[in-house]
């Protein structure tokens, strides 16, 4: 049976892109709708904490270590013992997740008491208390969104990006849905305490995981891909995804994890400081999720079969391309983000309970966050590499030195600085962390050449730096630090407009300077629209 051509990766990363690009999207919906009900006080706080914890896993367990471990192990299985090896296999392992998982769901809920109090340690014992109970409800996300990411995975290896990279649409829609028709009904009763307003939002993270995973079960079927509950941990390919796994823990979620130091660190800030983290994390997460996360999902299965075949030029072009893409998206994304972010802010979280002196202080971290974007886009796309040549334990250690690095950084930034400290050493810790990845990739690839992504970087500094003059004297002139651009009609009027013309800007000056991948996806789009 001949199989249909594959797409190319600028193509899948593309679709991936679009999707992702709607996701995020959704994203700023559920966050307007988390700040304007939660506001920024301690019942957000203890929210924003409690929600790490299935996050922090959730790079272990789901789209980070398991699929960059599942999906070189599944191209092995099929070059060995051919296409139905891959359905048997993929079937026992993630049926064996399930029950790895749905384990360690229940030790976690046993052991949330004591670690949401070491998480609060300055904090009065209340707050300890609610973040334990809402940890409660969400930490079974974890088991929901990680059969998703491992469905979604398959669905990648048959090249069919587009409906796996939008099921976080359905989790922002069901989250909304969820919560605003909840508090609705409750505030027929008379006002709703921050208390139970976080209780709710923690039942909805439960609804979104449940609904993504159930939008996403029919297409894994229909492609012939079940689930074999159980621990199959005596079948040889299973065994050797999860060996994989091992090593590749602490690689693949060293973002998440210093994330949590960063929360241990600003239980010592005052009320506030736990959402304003989450909401600058979420904004960073826009930014790698749109780009850098699209080119790592889209690569991942490209780059272990370059491997498999032992095709180093290929392997070499591929990864050249995906960092010069990323580079090409994230640099401008993150300068933008970094001078328009108090307009950003105000349009974004000043709403409801949540004051414009939260928004100016979520504001005034995002600049922070915003240094790293790259170094971590550029580090996760690193560590795909690493995977498909089937190196799990040289990024492991890179990342637990990087890890180390950060804890230092933080200690030391977070008195001067506070959360624009913390942000700040979480993207120089990952800057660290790229060049670790780069230095141990160059033995291990033959023919390594990264001469053209240095000459297409340098034209994207030259375009960033015309962009950003632009965003600065737009910024100025259209006075959107004035106090009345805080209202939210007249500020989106000049901001958007602004965001689209940089960008607009920005794309025509990559372009006629020659960046390869700038032209490419130009090219693309005038085929489009003849």
């Amino acid at each position: 049976m001949t199989r249909p051509a594959r797409p190319s990766l600028l193509r899948s990363a593309g679709v991936v892109g679009l999707m992702t690009l709607l996701s995020r999207l959704s994203g700023l919906v559920q966050t307007f709708f988390l700040s304007h009900f939660l506001g920024a006080g301690a019942a957000a706080d203890a929210y924003a904490i409690a929600f790490r914890l299935p996050a922090l896993f959730r790079r272990f367990t789901a789209e980070g270590t398991m699929t960059a471990a599942f999906l070189p192990t599944l191209a092995e299985a099929e070059a060995a013992e051919g296409e139905s090896a891959v359905k048997a296999v993929a079937a026992r392992f993630l049926g064996t997740l399930l029950a790895l998982l749905l384990l360690g769901v229940g030790v976690m809920l046993l052991l949330m008491s004591p670690l949401a109090h070491l998480l609060t340690l300055k904090r009065p014992e209340a707050q300890g208390a609610l973040t334990a109970y809402l940890g409660r409800i969400m930490f079974p996300y974890l088991a929901l969104v990680s059969l998703t990411a491992g469905f979604a995975g398959l669905l990648n290896l048959r090249h069919r990006f587009a409906l796996a990279a939008s099921v976080s649409i359905f989790w922002n829609v069901a989250f909304i849905a969820f919560g605003w028709t909840t508090l609705h009904l409750l505030r027929r009763h008379g006002p709703v305490p921050m208390e139970t307003v976080a209780t709710v939002c923690a039942f909805g993270v439960l609804a979104g995981g449940a609904v993504q995973l159930l939008v996403l079960l029919p297409a894994a079927r229909k492609e012939g891909f079940g689930l074999a509950f159980g621990l199959h941990l005596r079948d040889p390919w299973v065994a050797r995804t999860l060996r994989r796994m091992g090593p590749g823990l602490l690689a693949a979620g060293i973002y998440p994890i210093n994330n949590l130091i960063s929360t241990m660190l600003a239980s010592s800030l005052p009320n506030g400081a736990q959402i304003v983290l989450y909401n600058c994390g979420m904004m960073s997460e826009m930014v790698l999720g749109l780009f850098a996360m699209s080119l790592a999902t889209a690569s991942l299965p490209t780059l272990s079969r370059q491997a498999e075949a032992r095709d180093w030029p290929a392997l070499n072009h591929s990864l050249v391309q995906a960092l010069s893409t990323s580079l090409l998206l994230v640099l401008p994304a993150s300068l933008g983000l970094a001078l328009l972010a108090r307009p950003i802010c105000a349009l974004l979280f000043h709403t409801g309970a949540y004051g414009r002196a939260a928004a100016d202080w979520t504001a005034t971290t995002l600049v922070f966050q915003c240094v790293g974007l790259a170094f971590v886009a550029a580090q996760r796309l690193g560590n795909q590499a690493h995977y498909a040549l089937k190196d799990y334990r040289g990024p492991a250690a890179i990342a637990a030195l990087t890890m180390l690095l950060n804890v230092a950084l933080s200690l030391a930034l977070l008195k001067p600085l506070g959360t624009g400290g913390l942000a700040l050493a979480n993207g120089l810790a990952s800057l660290a962390g790229m060049l670790g990845l780069a230095l141990r990739l160059r033995p291990r690839l033959p023919g390594m050449d990264l001469r053209p992504l240095l000459r297409s970087t340098a034209l994207v500094l030259g375009a960033c730096l015309l962009m950003g003059l632009a965003a600065w004297s737009g910024a100025r002139f259209l006075g959107l630090d004035a106090p009345y651009a805080f209202r939210r009609i007249p500020l989106a009027l000049r901001l958007l407009p602004l965001i689209l013309l940089c960008a607009a800007l920005y794309g025509a000056v990559t372009a006629a300077l020659g960046h390869p991948e700038a032209r490419a996806l130009a090219g693309r789009l005038r085929r489009k629209r003849a």
